[in-house]
This record gives structure tokens, C-alpha cells and sequence, in this order.
């Protein structure tokens, strides 16, 4: 019953001076809306993440080579082999897609079109451990790439590059430094990838790459797919135990190849992120702390004005701790509402953001729940003196105020 009265009693009150309990819970609401417009920025650029990683399928270790050195002194730039690559494909231990790859710049043509290109020697493993998928036409096989056929399968904004469809390119020619080669596959559209966007490039087999294109079986890299849930260290100690012995690197010697563990990034990343948000969402929690400031400061005024009503009550029976009670729900459910309001804001800015960057759009329920109930928690706080200082009026006091 109490409740009940107090409850309509705060609700008649901040009815009927809206637009000050409005400004009063202003610093509320924006610090409610930018909690939960920060928090859910940073989920949902952590699932956006996640999902760019998941598509890669596997796990993707990246090697690359170094400078060799002898007692100290670099002897200049060792460079990884076709060799290196086939040795580690007789590791069978890990299961892993061992997937060489080499790279050169060359002028592709199209009738009376051509562009400046990047064209990349690939193995058939490269397709499943890029997590690449096609679109139109097939990938080359194992056969084709011993077999050093002259097939490309083209990156899903090529054809736009060479003024075309992506359709009139397919089981077409095209002419990659002056020879020509058959378009036998289209990729899906994946996306820019750092400085590189595999929809603007060309991939041919490796051994095509290798004997036309570059000349030399120096590779450019060598990426190794492993399951997602692999023992990643053991992985790095066994591939680097394979090139040591390859490259004949004495005990003690220094490695002249390096090895990238691209998802430890993506974990720094997402650590980055989730303190840039928290740090953010620690900013706006101030606010809220100002907003419960501010109420106090209204409902210090409000008792002023209400000096008569509550010697009133008083007069009527009521206990101090009913008028205690009564400024406490209020001032709790004038910031639970600015929570609410704020709750909204924030949801639909982070809509907005979302839509815009072509992230998922996650909304932490969680962080509702706590923006909501710190609003009421502040505004129970901070109303506690202005409620104290109202049950203690002198009723007969009171009622001579004016």
C-alpha cells in the first residue's frame, strides 16, 4: 500500500514539472546512452572479428623468409623453396594444409582493356586455407598445377577492372604478361584485407608461377592451415625443426625464416578494443554520477517547495519514514526513467554505427540490465539526504512555511 502511494505520488510530481525532472535526468540519459552505445560498439566489432576469422576455416600460420646470419653477421637473404614447402607436407603429425605461395606484378589485358595486376602463384591448399571460396566456373587441381596449365581464377572485381562481367570472363582468354591464359574460375567477393583486396588480384597454379611468371622456385610465403583448437606452439616448434633442418641451421644459429601466428592480432585486437570500451564506458559512468549529483540538488529544491505538503502529511499521520520512502522511490524512479531514455539512445546509436561499418549488430543485454539499475541505484543514493532531510521537518514548521 505504501509503495503503491509513493509510486503514484513520484509519478504525479514529475508530471507536473516535466521539463525540469527532463534536465534534471539529462546527465543520466547520456551517460546511460553512451554505456550502452560504447559496450555494444565494442561487441559488435568483436563479432565482426570473430566472423572475419571464422571464415578463414582454419587456423592460418604465415611463414616468411629472413636474413641468414653466421656468427653474427648477416650473409644476406635467405629465401624459402618449393623444397621447404614439400618437406613440410611429409609432416603428417598435425594434419596441417601446408599451401606455398609467390607473388608478381604484371600487366593483364582483356580485348581492348588491361590493368596493372597483382598475379598469384598458388597451391591448391592456398583456396581452403585463405578460406576462398568460388563463385562462378572451378578452381584448379593438384593435376593441373604438376601439369603447369596456363588456367587463372580471377578475384570478384577483376572484370569490373577490365570493363566487363564477371560471366563474359569465364572460360575466356586473358593475357598475363603477354600469354595467355584461361579464366576457369570466378571467387566470391571477400573483401580488403589490410593493404591487399583479393578481389582485385589473379591466381594461377604454383608450378605455372614458378617456370612462367617468376623464373625461380622462390617463394613468397608459405601458409600453414591447423585446426582452430591446435596445440599452436607445438605446431610452430615442429615447423621450425622442419626448416632448421632444411636450411641447415646449426645449434645455436639464429632462424632465417620468421613465423606469423596471424590470430595472436586479432587477440590483440579485441584486448585493445575491449579497453577502449570499458575506458569509454568508465567516462560515461562519471556522467552518471554528475546526473545523481544533479537529482540531489532538484530534490533539495523539491522538499524547499514542498515544505507545506509534507508538514501536511505529517499533520495526517504520516511517519518519517513514510516521507522518507516517498522522496527515495522518486528520486529512484526519475533516474530509472532517464536510464530507460538513455537505454534507447544508446541502442539506436549503436544501430546506426553498426549498419554503417557492416558489423553485426550486438546489444549486450547485460549492460542494459546494469545501465539501468546503476540509474536507479545512483538516484537511490543521491536522493537519500534530500529524503532524510524531508522526514525531518517540524510538521507545525512546515506548515507555517510559505
Amino acid at each position: 500500500m505504501i509503495l503503491r502511494e509513493s509510486f503514484e505520488s513520484a509519478i504525479n510530481s514529475i508530471k507536473a514539472n516535466a521539463l525540469r525532472s527532463f534536465l534534471t535526468s539529462l546527465a543520466i540519459i547520456i551517460g546511460t546512452a553512451a554505456v550502452i552505445a560504447v559496450i555494444g560498439i565494442g561487441t559488435s566489432a568483436n563479432k565482426a572479428l570473430d566472423a572475419e576469422i571464422d571464415e578463414f576455416g582454419v587456423r592460418n600460420l604465415s611463414i616468411f623468409a629472413g636474413q641468414k646470419r653466421r656468427g653474427g653477421v648477416s650473409s644476406g637473404a635467405s629465401p624459402l623453396t618449393l623444397k621447404d614447402a614439400y618437406a613440410l607436407e611429409k609432416v603428417t603429425e598435425h594434419n596441417w594444409l601446408v599451401a606455398p605461395g609467390i607473388q608478381r606484378g604484371r600487366q593483364v589485358q582483356f580485348e581492348n582493356n588491361n590493368m596493372q595486376a597483382s598475379i598469384n602463384g598458388y597451391s591448391v591448399n592456398n583456396f581452403p586455407v585463405r578460406g576462398f571460396n568460388i563463385e562462378y566456373g572451378r578452381l584448379f587441381t593438384e593435376k593441373e598445377n604438376l601439369a603447369r596449365k596456363k588456367y587463372v581464377v580471377i578475384g570478384s572485381k577483376v572484370a569490373s577492372e577490365l570493363k566487363t562481367f564477371s560471366r563474359n570472363l569465364l572460360n575466356k582468354d586473358v593475357l598475363i604478361g603477354g600469354a595467355s591464359y584461361k579464366v576457369i574460375g570466378i571467387l566470391k567477393e571477400e573483401g580488403s584485407s589490410g593493404w591487399q583486396s583479393p578481389d582485385d588480384e589473379f591466381y594461377i597454379p604454383i608450378l605455372t608461377a614458378t617456370s612462367r611468371i617468376a623464373g625461380t622456385e622462390d617463394l613468397g610465403w608459405i601458409n600453414v592451415g591447423i585446426a582452430n583448437d591446435a596445440n599452436v606452439d607445438l605446431v610452430m616448434m615442429s615447423i621450425e625443426e622442419v626448416l632448421r633442418r632444411q636450411h641447415d641451421i646449426g645449434p645455436g644459429e639464429n632462424n632465417d625464416f620468421r613465423i606469423n601466428d596471424w590470430s595472436q592480432y586479432a587477440d590483440l585486437r579485441r584486448e585493445a578494443t575491449n579497453i577502449f570500451a570499458l575506458l569509454i564506458a568508465g567516462i560515461a559512468g562519471i556522467s552518471l554520477v554528475v546526473g545523481g549529483i544533479g537529482v540531489m540538488n532538484i530534490m533539495l529544491v523539491s522538499v524547499t517547495e514542498r515544505t507545506r505538503e509534507i508538514g501536511l502529511r505529517k499533520a495526517l499521520g504520516a511517519t518519517p519514514k513514510i516521507i522518507l520512502f516517498q522522496f527515495l522511490v522518486e528520486a529512484t524512479i526519475l533516474c530509472a526513467i532517464g536510464g530507460i531514455i538513455g537505454v534507447f539512445i544508446g541502442t539506436f546509436l549503436l544501430y546506426i554505427f553498426a549498419s554503417f561499418n557492416d558489423w553485426p549488430f550486438a546489444m549486450p543485454f547485460s549492460a542494459i540490465f546494469g545501465s539501468i539499475t546503476f540509474s536507479a541505484l545512483v538516484g537511490l543514493i543521491f536522493g537519500i539526504w534530500p529524503a532524510r532531510r524531508a522526514a525531518k521537518l517540524d510538521p507545525a514548521v512546515s506548515l507555517r512555511y510559505e
